[in-house]
């Protein structure tokens, strides 16, 4: 069975990219560009693992993962930030679900290895 991952990116062509990157990985891959679909997405597709931009339309990623912090179905699931402003990092620190944080522009090949880390594949 393949793993599932939900990627939430609100721009469109970094969806597509991280899309085709985790698929030729093997990863059962889903996506949303709002952190409002977000939840649904999630409680819908129970991934194994979140992709989670911080700035989002509407909720934004820190909201996404308070949210996912106080609903039993959500707050176990891994989540990887991505973002491009490298001081929204220590936003996050305060919750144990999120694992790592990839700073854009990617390096794909690293963000495939923290992937996997956060997966337990590596």
């Amino acid at each position: 069975m393949k793993k599932r991952i939900l990627i939430v990116e609100d721009e469109l062509p970094i969806l597509q990219l991280l899309t085709i990157v985790l698929s030729k990985e093997g990863y059962e891959v889903h996506t949303c560009q709002t952190g409002r679909d977000a939840i649904a997405r999630m409680k819908e597709v129970r991934p194994h693992l979140v992709l989670l931009d911080v700035m989002l339309p509407g909720v934004d990623g820190r909201a996404v993962v308070s949210i996912m912090e106080q609903d039993d179905e959500l707050n176990g699931i891994p989540v990887i930030i991505t973002s491009a402003l490298v001081e929204s990092e220590h936003m996050f620190q305060p919750f144990p679900q999120v694992k790592a944080f990839c700073a854009k522009p990617f390096v794909l090949k690293e963000l495939v290895t923290t992937v996997k880390h956060c997966l337990g594949d590596a």
